[in-house]
């Protein structure tokens, strides 16, 4: 049972309709956090508080409050997870009527996040709980879901809304929501914040009363567990010395790649293993995935962070929505949000629905993907690297005695994928049955982080060559500007135009070419883009099996 103080007298009713009080919550939209500022009053004395008459036993009756500002879903029944921890703690009926005030009015709330400062405010508006000096209301933000038990559950996308507070501002936030929230120390802005965990409401109601003591985490050093599992090591590769090489070039360049090849030779592990030779995170980029991650719900357990790049392995009867992100009321993140800074692998990419795949191809351009619902139309980010797998036929074996497709049969196949799709996939490399030496050859160790040096090396040539730009690696070089950043020797520039000519190249295609050409004199640590860099550019963008120019 908690110790509330209870308002007796006629005069402590009346004087309780002239106090205002004010607490700030926080709630995510998307993936951002937004603080709410809680009003609350009470309005009138309740007639049975005259009287010896205690009709009224429930905080779930409807005479007891209201919340006005737009408060929808989950927040519409907050009344009952208030009441049943309130029945929980004992705390009594209130003797008045109250009006709580979610400001700004005109944006939706949802979510369970506003509903342990509701239960504080009403206590305070109902005169149980100390009405704060006006002074330090400010001071706090308070965010959890309230169980019927009186527990504190934790809500995902707590550091999207610890984001919000202000320097000097103390959260009180569910156990297992603190070790997230300490990552704010991550950004400037946040001199003197504290990060206070409570398990159960009565933590914070006795905190309040100024009888309990919540710990601030941010005194404390704290230990992250990773969120993404490790990426299988190259050397596990078997064979495939040009899919691999293929894999580099992507990965240095931040080209989309293409495997294709029959089923068990090696192009899931191929995917699965890029993302171990990308360049490592910046801090700030580690923050912004796990806040990602977070507010999708994705990080299952307290004290986890984002610290590798993601791989979003996507099955082709995945629904559009779940790609792209949507919902029915706020729009939600997708796969290609969740794979942001990271790669995602299209398995099977033939099977997937083509309006599916088309709808990929503003993401794969922009860096971002914009859903609109009728609620709301938010923006997400999503630069990540492609990487799809397709078998050559329908059986897989095309080209191998195995085969038993015929030729309109591969053909209708492989043009499922649409050209202008293709015309975003840089890279193209065909994976052949291994031979039985490769089969039993000795796995090499270690091999992914000797490959993540060559990588960040032409990472790093490319942040040079683009400082002050809003270019991040080769691929993303726009249209119309490959030029002025492809720095082809004479003989290079020759070489690059008979490819052109002999292969009658899209406009799109020839850019292609140019900025995988440059990647391989990146690798190569090379000034100028050479011919020998066209050529091996041109046996991935040209020589592939599928052609955007054909579709």
């Amino acid at each position: 049972m908690v110790s509330l103080h209870t308002p007796r007298t006629h005069k402590e009713l009346e004087e309780l309709l002239r106090r205002d009080h004010t607490l700030y919550g926080g709630m995510l939209y998307g993936l951002d956090g937004y603080v709410i500022e809680i009003q609350a009053r009470a309005m009138q004395v309740l007639p049975q508080a005259r009287t010896t008459r205690k009709t009224k036993t429930s905080w779930a009756d409807d005479d007891f409050f209201q919340i006005s500002g737009m408060a929808r879903g989950a927040i519409t029944e907050v009344r009952q997870r208030i009441a049943g921890a309130f029945a929980k703690l004992g705390v009594p009926a209130p003797q008045v009527k109250m009006l709580v005030n979610l400001t700004p009015a005109d944006v939706p709330k949802e979510g369970t996040w506003l509903d342990l400062p509701l239960a504080i405010i009403l206590l305070q508006a109902s005169g149980m709980l100390p009405d704060l000096p006006e002074a330090v209301e400010g001071s706090y933000v308070l965010m959890g879901e309230l169980g019927i038990h009186g527990e504190i559950r934790r809500v995902p996308g707590a550091l999207s809304l610890a984001y919000q507070a202000k320097p000097g501002q103390k959260l009180i936030v569910p156990a297992g929501n603190e070790k997230e929230c300490a990552l704010i120390l991550a950004k400037p802005g946040h001199d003197g914040c504290g990060v206070y965990p409570a398990k159960t409401l009565e933590e914070v109601i006795d905190f309040f009363a100024g009888r309990g003591k919540l710990d601030n985490v941010l005194s404390k050093k704290i230990e992250f567990d990773n969120a993404i599992p490790k990426a299988v090591d190259f050397g596990r590769v078997k064979g495939q010395e040009r899919a691999k090489r293929a894999a580099v070039i992507s990965a240095a360049g931040g080209h989309n790649l293409l495997l294709i090849g029959p089923p068990g030779e090696g192009k899931s592990l191929i995917a699965s293993a890029i993302p171990g030779i990308l360049p490592r995170l910046s801090d700030g980029e580690k923050v912004e995935l796990t806040r990602i991650y977070s507010a999708c719900g994705q990080l299952n357990n307290d004290g986890m962070a984002v610290t590798r790049r993601p791989v979003r392995t996507v099955h082709h009867t995945a629904s559009q929505q779940s790609i792209i992100g949507g919902g029915s009321g706020v729009p939600r993140p997708g796969e290609v949000t969740l794979a942001h800074l990271g790669v995602l692998f299209l398995d099977e990419i033939a099977e997937f629905n083509r309006n599916t795949l088309e709808t990929l191809r503003q993401p794969i351009e922009n860096g971002e993907v914009t859903v609109t619902r009728v609620k709301a139309s938010l923006t997400f980010p999503c630069r990540f690297t492609l990487v799809a797998a397709m078998n050559p036929c329908p059986c897989g074996f095309y080209g191998d005695l195995r085969c038993r497709c015929s030729e309109n049969e591969v053909r209708s196949y492989q043009q499922k994928l649409s050209g202008p799709l293709l015309d975003r996939i840089d890279l193209q490399v065909e994976l052949k049955p291994l031979s039985l030496d490769e089969k039993f050859a000795k796995s090499e160790e270690e091999l992914s982080p000797r490959l993540r040096k060559t990588v960040e090396s032409a990472r790093s040539r490319q942040a040079e060559r683009f400082i002050g730009i809003n270019i991040p690696f080769n691929a993303a070089i726009p249209g119309g500007h490959v030029a002025d950043y492809v720095d082809f020797s004479p003989a290079g520039f020759e070489a690059f135009k008979v490819v052109i000519s002999e292969s009658s190249l899209s406009t799109r295609s020839t850019d292609r070419l140019a900025k995988v050409a440059r990647t391989i004199a990146d690798l190569d640590e090379h000034e100028q883009t050479e011919p020998k860099h066209v050529t091996e550019a041109a046996s991935f963008v040209v020589g592939g099996m599928l052609r955007a120019n054909d579709r």
